[in-house]
């Protein structure tokens, strides 16, 4: 499965709408998609990107303590696949074993991935592919 590496180019919060939106622009190129999101979700990619870290762990910080704690690290997120308008992703965690593959929400891997400052990549045939006939939003 051929990957583009990707960006989180902006987090987008409103209070007109629900669903807040996180948009990824490809890495050294034009293409770039939305993914709506919850606020909850919004606002830690947002801390987390700002590096606005709480007194005590939150969620996410936990699950990098549990990585980091088991002799893990994070590798990569992949965006790998697009079902009935809904993105899959996956963290990529390096440990002990060799490399291992974590089904995830886009959301939560994205917000692992700001924290830990590591390559976000898009599978090109199950994600690009299908969103090419869609208009990109602005």
């Amino acid at each position: 499965m051929p990957m583009v590496r990707f960006t989180l180019a902006r987090i987008v919060l409103t209070d007109v709408e629900q669903a807040q939106r996180i948009i990824l622009k490809e890495v050294g190129g034009q293409r770039h998609f939305t993914i709506e999101i919850g606020e909850a979700e919004a606002v830690s990619i947002y801390r987390r990107a700002t590096k606005r870290f709480p007194p005590r762990p939150l969620t996410h910080d936990l699950l990098d303590n549990v990585i980091a704690g088991m002799g893990g690290t994070v590798k990569a997120v992949e965006i790998c696949d697009l079902r009935d308008s809904t993105y899959f992703a996956n963290l990529v965690i390096q440990a002990a074993d060799g490399e291992v593959r974590i089904d995830a929400r886009p959301s939560d891997a994205i917000a692992i991935l700001v924290g830990a400052g590591v390559d976000l990549f898009v599978d090109e045939e199950r994600v690009l592919q299908p969103l090419a006939g869609e208009e990109p939003e602005k």
